[in-house]
């Protein structure tokens, strides 16, 4: 989730730019269809995408929300002036608009939205939509639980005109990820008309005068409206426009939700009847493609699920290759783990290796063990961070060393209540025996839970647990990182606080030069491994598979997912 973007199997990260995002596992519960009729149901142009966890909010940009659940649904049905490509590299889309830098002191930005770009319900895509991204993301406001603040906060106040087509963007400081800041596939520019109708404000207004009343029924529309939904029940149509090549369509609990082609859309048309994302467990995807119940599928890869997938020889087409995701164990700092001491003997007793050993290198057989938290192994520098930054001195389980640290600690109830987000996650399953069998050996009593999205966020929000093992998932933007570890982030989940981190992490974000961002980084990570905020375990091996009848599907390395570029998928 670093949406950074993982649940069940990641939870997302989000930065001003991008957002890193957590992965999460569907319910079960069960609910009626709604929101826009699916124009192409029945259409055998459509395509079916397998996800284990059910959609459950159109503001995938809000805190609660963010994953990859929402994400693959949502990734075309927004429009966008930047993505991230699968290599890592910032792409423009210029369907949506266009930008361009104008100065550098202030660092100045220009937006020009295209002339035809209108939301599915009609009403024309403003400068009236930044206003409300600028009020949601700035910072200023506490009603406001969005992803990430970095790079907003230090925006200035719109001064556009609302109803026109162009807005400029000002910031108060330097800001390396400034191309990816606003309006990508992560956190788009939502339809502020939208909430003016619903709660009779003005977003423009109320930015403009600080209206304090307005502000905040803007707010509680943002927060509450449109996350949460219950299985299978979307909102009316126009209360979930579109401005991207798709919109939704039918959503049934606990099976699908589809997307289908945008009447309205004025870029290139999308070159499939739509996309019917399917919820079915990863443990049941292989069989799923093998059947044709699914045309595209893109599980956790693990021995079992790769040699059933080999096993269907020509009837599957595999990409594999590393990524910008990672599982970690972290902290919560609002109960006993706030002990260093105790933090420490689950370190020396964790199996990191093993862990690695037995689950990860069957599939990817260069893995090795994760040991940075803000840069990834595919990425420039790593080692040099990794040489560095001590994570090593916990690659060997020591249980002498955690009993020790146990008895000064001082701390006599061991029990450790653990959860991990995806269920069912047979990796995430394996890895919490694993840890409980070594960590058993020092004392510690383990029990393990594994919780739905909803369970997930109840969970983290409350502060109902010791110990959480999730992922982030992200692009490998500098920007992204602030979120999940300053202090008064909503994505700082465990509540880890330390100031010098949070001054480094703001410094990092400013930061546009590689080597300035790298030892700056080196910094983060050392500091971060004394603390033991949070332990990095392994980085993930991705794949997707696909029937031989779709074609256009690649491997994306960031958290967006293969559908970031489904209106490109044909099937013959």
């Amino acid at each position: 989730m670093k949406s950074r973007r993982l649940i069940s199997a990641v939870v997302g990260i989000a930065v001003a730019s991008m957002v890193a995002t957590a992965c999460t596992s569907s319910d079960d519960d069960t609910g009626d269809s709604g929101g826009a009729s699916s124009s192409a149901a029945g259409n055998q142009n459509q395509i079916s995408y397998a996800y284990e966890q059910e959609f459950s909010a159109y503001n995938n940009d809000n805190a609660a929300a963010n994953a990859v659940a929402n994400a693959v649904v949502t990734n075309q049905t927004f429009g966008f002036f930047s993505h991230v490509d699968p290599k890592g590299n910032v792409a423009r889309d210029t369907d949506y608009g266009t930008f361009e830098k104008v100065s550098d002191n202030p660092l100045t930005v220009k937006y020009t939205i295209n002339d035809k770009a209108v939301w599915s319900d009609g009403v024309p895509v403003t400068a009236s939509d930044w206003y409300l991204f600028w009020l949601s993301h700035k910072g200023q406001y506490s009603e406001f639980q969005p992803v990430s603040t970095t790079g907003i906060s230090d925006i200035n106040k719109p001064t556009d005109d609302p109803n026109g087509k162009t807005f400029t963007v000002t910031y108060s400081k330097p800001f390396g990820d400034w191309q990816t800041a606003l309006g990508t596939q992560n956190q788009p520019l939502l339809p502020a008309h939208v909430i003016e109708k619903a709660t009779g404000t003005n977003v423009a207004e109320a930015v403009k005068n600080d209206d304090k009343a307005a502000i905040a029924k803007i707010a509680d529309y943002w927060n509450n409206k449109w996350v949460g939904f219950a299985p299978g029940q979307l909102p009316a149509a126009d209360q979930i426009p579109s401005s991207g090549p798709y919109k939704l369509g039918e959503w049934k609990a606990g099976q699908s939700i589809t997307v289908v082609p945008n009447d309205k859309w004025w870029g290139a048309k999308p070159k499939n009847g739509g996309i019917t994302v399917k919820f079915i467990p990863q443990e049941q995807q292989v069989q799923a493609l093998q059947n044709g119940d699914a045309d595209v599928i893109e599980p956790q890869p693990n021995v079992d699920l790769v040699s059933s997938l080999k096993a269907l020889g020509d009837a599957a087409k595999i990409n594999t290759g590393p990524g910008f995701s990672y599982d970690h164990l972290d902290f919560n700092f609002r109960g006993k783990f706030a002990n260093p001491l105790l933090r420490s003997a689950i370190a020396k007793c964790l199996p990191r290796q093993e862990i690695v050993n037995k689950l990860i290198k069957p599939v990817e057989p260069n893995a090795d063990l994760m040991q940075t938290r803000i840069i990834y192994p595919v990425q420039d520098g790593y080692s040099t961070v990794a040489d560095a930054d001590g994570g090593k001195a916990y690659d060997s389980v020591d249980i002498a060393g955690a009993k020790a640290d146990i008895a000064k600690s001082g701390v006599t109830d061991l029990t450790v209540n653990a959860i991990y987000l995806g269920n069912p996650n047979q990796r995430r399953q394996q890895t919490q025996q694993l840890i409980a069998d070594s960590c058993g050996q020092a004392g510690f009593k383990y029990n393990v839970k594994a919780l739905t999205p909803k369970e997930w966020g109840v969970a983290t929000t409350s502060g109902a647990y010791d110990v959480a093992q999730f992922a982030w998932s992200g692009s490998g933007l500098v920007s992204e990182n602030p979120p999940l570890f300053t202090s008064t982030s909503d994505q700082n989940y465990g509540k880890y606080n330390n100031p010098e981190v949070d001054k480094l992490l703001a410094t990092l974000a400013q930061t546009s030069d590689k080597s300035q961002q790298l030892d700056l980084t080196k910094q983060i990570e050392t500091i971060l491994w004394k603390d033991l905020a949070t332990i990095p375990v392994f980085a993930w091996p991705l794949l997707n598979a696909y029937s031989p009848r779709v074609s256009g599907v690649v491997l994306n390395t960031t958290q967006t997912q293969a559908t970031f570029d489904a209106a490109s998928w044909v099937k013959s």
